[in-house]
């Protein structure tokens, strides 16, 4: 288990879909990253949508599809197998409809995505649907590995741009 990947959307209830971000995003400013230092990582519940074949073990990514820029901003690893429970959307609460959600731990989580979709346009990445707007999508085995290898060196870029800056000083 843990072999392919599972893309999760970052969309409209489910993690925002960044609406106000884009006065974060500046061109030349290194993403920051989220995830608390101290644990390394942040344990969250995250809804799979109507895919029941997302393993715990597996690694997922965030993808941000809503306000420019697009692409993922978070990584980490299915934790539980998906449990079904109420629909986050109120209205389809009300009509008593259910989702499935797993247990994310996210080892890496950014303000804005490292990974573009420009960079998602080429190979070998270009011939698969990013921008779907359904969680718990699998990435077949060697593109996941190809995915995983440039998220962990864009992962390591952004993290040593950020440590390189100055540290602010509050008063």
């Amino acid at each position: 288990s843990g072999g392919e990947v599972a893309v999760v959307e970052g969309g409209e209830g489910e993690g925002g879909d960044g609406e106000g971000d884009e006065r974060s995003h500046r061109q030349g400013v290194p993403p920051r990253p989220l995830v608390r230092r101290r644990r390394g990582h942040f344990d969250t519940t995250w809804s799979c949508g109507r895919h029941r074949n997302v393993e715990p073990g597996s690694r997922a990514f965030l993808v941000r599809l809503g306000v420019p820029p697009k692409g993922l901003f978070g990584a980490g690893t299915v934790m539980t197998a998906p449990v079904e429970r109420r629909h986050w959307r109120k209205d389809k609460a009300a009509a008593g409809a259910k989702t499935g959600y797993v247990m994310l731990r996210l080892d890496a989580l950014f303000e804005m995505p490292i990974v573009t979709f420009d960079d998602l346009a080429q190979p070998p990445f270009a011939g698969f649907r990013w921008g779907i707007r359904q969680s718990g999508v699998r990435v077949p085995g060697p593109l996941a590995e190809a995915l995983d290898a440039l998220w962990q060196s864009r992962c390591a870029a952004a993290v040593a741009a950020t440590s390189a800056k100055p540290a602010r000083h509050r008063r």
